[in-house]
Order: C-alpha cells, then sequence, then structure tokens
C-alpha cells in the first residue's frame, strides 16, 4: 500500500488531524469572544479612566504648558514627555522624533482638547492636543520584537511537540490493530492453534478475546468432523473387507472383477482419508530413515512404470535424507500416475529430473499433456477439488491425490508447486530441504 494510502486510511492520523482542526476552531473562537470581550471592556472601562488619567496629567503641566512641571512628571513616572508650541519645543529628552511616523489611532475629543493614541518604534503615545500647544507622552523602553519572535517559535514548538506527542500516544493506542490483523490472518490460513495474546483490557482486549473465542469454536467443530470422518473410516472398512472375502468365492467373471475394481477403489479412498487427518493432526509422526531420493524414483519406476516412456535425468551424488519412505513413494507414484494419465500420446515422453545445492534438493516431473486452465491452479492440492468436475474414474480419483502429496511435501518441511499451460503440460516441482545426517 502506498504512502498515501496509508495517510488516508490511517486511523490515529485522521483522529490528530481531527483534532488539530478542533484545537485550531476552538483558538478561533476563544480569540474571537474574548478579543471582543476585552475590547469591550476597554472601551466601557479602562478607556474612560485612562483618558481620566491622562487628562490629570495634562493639567498638571499646565495651560500654556509649565516645562518645569513636566521635568518633574516625567522623572517621577519614566515618561518622555515632548511639547509643541509656539515659543515651546521641549523634549524631556533632548531629541524631537518626526511625529509623521507616528500611528496614530483615530482621535477622540472631549471638552475642546483632542486625544490620540498610538505607537512607535515599539513605544506607546498618548498624544494630548488643546489649541496651539501639543504635548505627547511616550512610555520608556521598547517592545522586545526578538522575545516576540522567540515566543512565537517556542509556541509553535510547543503546539508542535503536544501534537507529536499526542499521536505517538494515539498510535499506542491503536498498536494492538496491527498485531490482531496478523493474529487472524493466521487464524485465517489456517494455523487455528494460534491464539492473540494481549494483556489489554479495553476494546482492544475485547476483541482479541473474542476472535479467540472464535478460533476455539471453529477448531472444536472442526475437530468433531475429523473424528467423525475417522469414525465413519475406521467402520467402512469391516463390509469392505467382508465384501471383499465374500467375493473371493465367488467363480470368475466380469461383473466380479468390477465389483472387487470398486470395492478396491473405495478402500484406496478411505487409506487417503485417514492419512490425510493423520497428516493433518498435531501429532502426525513421519517414519523416518535416512534414503536416496534417487533410490525410490527408480524403485517407483521399476515397480509401476516399467511400460512408460520415462526420461530419467538423475543428479548424481544426491545428498542422503530423513525420509519416510513409504509416504515419499506415493508422492511420487501419485505423481507420475497423474502426469500418465494426462499425456495425449502414449509415446510422449514424461521428465523426471532430480538436482540440489546445499540447500534444497528439487525433483522436477513435466509431461506434455493437455495441461491445466490457470484458474485450477491454486486449487489443484485443496481436498477433493477437480478439474473435471465430472468425477469420472478415467481422468483421476477423488480430488484427495495431490491434497495428500501436499501434506507429506510440507510434513517433510518442503513445498509443492504446479505449473501449466492449456496444450503446453504441466511441470510439478517438489523442493525438499537438505538437512545434515550424523553418523
Amino acid at each position: 500500500m502506498s504512502l498515501w494510502k496509508k495517510a488516508r486510511y490511517s486511523l490515529s492520523l485522521k483522529l490528530v488531524l481531527l483534532f488539530v482542526i478542533s484545537s485550531i476552531t476552538l483558538l478561533i473562537l476563544f480569540q474571537t469572544f474574548v478579543g471582543s470581550s476585552f475590547k469591550q471592556h476597554f472601551e466601557h472601562n479602562v478607556r474612560p479612566h485612562l483618558q481620566h488619567y491622562i487628562h490629570h496629567l495634562h493639567r498638571e503641566i499646565g495651560y500654556p504648558p509649565n516645562i518645569k512641571h513636566a521635568k518633574e512628571l516625567s522623572e517621577r513616572l519614566l515618561l518622555d514627555i515632548m511639547i509643541d508650541g509656539p515659543e515651546t519645543h521641549w523634549s524631556s529628552t533632548g531629541e524631537f522624533p518626526d511625529i509623521n511616523k507616528f500611528h496614530f489611532k483615530p482621535p477622540r475629543k472631549r471638552r475642546g482638547v483632542l486625544f490620540q493614541r498610538g505607537f512607535y518604534r515599539g513605544q506607546f503615545i498618548i498624544r494630548i492636543k488643546k489649541q496651539q500647544y501639543t504635548t505627547l507622552f511616550i512610555t520608556r523602553g521598547e517592545l522586545d520584537h526578538f522575545s516576540f519572535g522567540r515566543l512565537v517559535i517556542f509556541s509553535l514548538l510547543g503546539i508542535l511537540t503536544i501534537l507529536a506527542l499526542l499521536y505517538f500516544a494515539i498510535r499506542w493506542l491503536f498498536q494492538p490493530l496491527k498485531s490482531i490483523e496478523a493474529d487472524i490472518k493466521r487464524i485465517g490460513s489456517g494455523e487455528l492453534t494460534h491464539r492473540i495474546k494481549t494483556t489489554r483490557k479495553d476494546e482492544f482486549g475485547e476483541l482479541a478475546e473474542t476472535v479467540n473465542h472464535m478460533a476455539d469454536d471453529i477448531e472444536q467443530m472442526l475437530e468433531a468432523k475429523r473424528q467423525l470422518l475417522l469414525a465413519i473410516s475406521h467402520e467402512l472398512r469391516s463390509p469392505i473387507t467382508r465384501a471383499k472375502v465374500a467375493l473371493s468365492l465367488m467363480d470368475s467373471s466380469n461383473l466380479k472383477q468390477g465389483l472387487v475394481d470398486d470395492l478396491d477403489e473405495m478402500e484406496g479412498l478411505i487409506h487417503e482419508l485417514l492419512e490425510a487427518e493423520r497428516l493433518k493432526s498435531k501429532h502426525h509422526v513421519l517414519n523416518l530413515s535416512e534414503t536416496s531420493l534417487n533410490a525410490l524414483i527408480q524403485e517407483v519406476v521399476g515397480s509401476h512404470f516399467q511400460s512408460q516412456p520415462l526420461k530419467l535425468h538423475l543428479a548424481e551424488n544426491l545428498p542422503i535424507l530423513e525420509l519416510d519412505d513409504t509416504r515419499l513413494k506415493f508422492v511420487i507414484k501419485n505423481l507420475l500416475d497423474n502426469a500418465v494419465k494426462h499425456q495425449i500420446l502414449d509415446q510422449q515422453a514424461i521428465e523426471v529430473s532430480t538436482q540440489s545445492d546445499q540447500k534444497i534438493i528439487k525433483l522436477t516431473i513435466k509431461d506434455e499433456g493437455a495441461g491445466i486452465a490457470a484458474e485450477h491452479l491454486p486449487h489443484l492440492s485443496e481436498p477433493f477439488y477437480r478439474a473435471d468436475s465430472s468425477r469420472q474414474r478415467k481422468t483421476g480419483g477423488y480430488g484427495l491425490g495431490l491434497y495428500l502429496v501436499r501434506l507429506i511435501i510440507e510434513a517433510h518441511g518442503g513445498t509443492l508447486q504446479i505449473k501449466s499451460e492449456l496444450g503446453q503440460g504441466t511441470c510439478v516441482v517438489i523442493d525438499l530441504p537438505v538437512k545434515v545426517v550424523s553418523d
């Protein structure tokens, strides 16, 4: 999945984004309401007192302005005062900045006195103009722009830090989702003994417990099915054996041979069912012995396929493996039977080859038969699956052969791969791991 899709469908990221949008909305609303409230409070409560105080200072300086009183006020209140009039041009600092550069708010007039407030280079200014005289009260010291900038930067960093901590906290809260997803995939792939392990007691813990209970129920149902199948298979053996004994007492005929073939087929099916259930059980046992794969191939070919056009390309000096001889012979015989049945011409050769490296021994059986459609390939080793839905005897059995082959190979730690194209034949590849055999 691409990074965009992960971000698009990420629940934790959506929660963080929702939190950010909500925070920004709340901040805007808070700033609007508080700013409006402060403005109204300032206009109705603070401004009248401030204007009264400034007018009091202005009266204390007097009219015309008394420079001595202005100097005393400047020293006492830590204010810079400038007075400009027809015969007066005085500043408590001795400097006269350009008034045109001052930024004043719209003026207010009260009792013939013009009152304005503004800023210049970070200083707060109040200008009072009465007739021909203008008095400016200027606060000392400037607003620290660098401190303000640092405050903004630190505020942004603080917000980003909080958001990062929030993101990781949400990721931690939702972390069990990935573990639960992986565990559910394992259970869904057939590992019914696997369980989700979690110490969480929240909703995710409850979800994990629910999935575990579901897996328990499924495992119990499948085990009950397996036990029923085993019981039926065992019970069917007795009447089949009695029927075969009765048939042996009959005179030879085509009818007798047909019945014997049917009973043999039923007995083979029961054997395959029992073998498949044994290999699927938790405690399946392989009768392992040190064996050469080449020797098993030659034994099967010599016993069952002497009349068939087989080409053997067996690698020399194959490593000796620990294999279950009986089950591996079944695998080889089953695959060769399938190849023979699906040959278009009787004289088309079936190639059987082995090769090895330090880790893997590869067995390949390739025919030039009719081939298999691509949609059937993923299902060929499933139980009771048949590419030929008519289930005719001449085209195969009941769909257990390749299923049993896969179970046997997997029990040996190997893999089974089937490649085929219609009209191009089929190639079956078995990989068996090489394990060092102790002397």
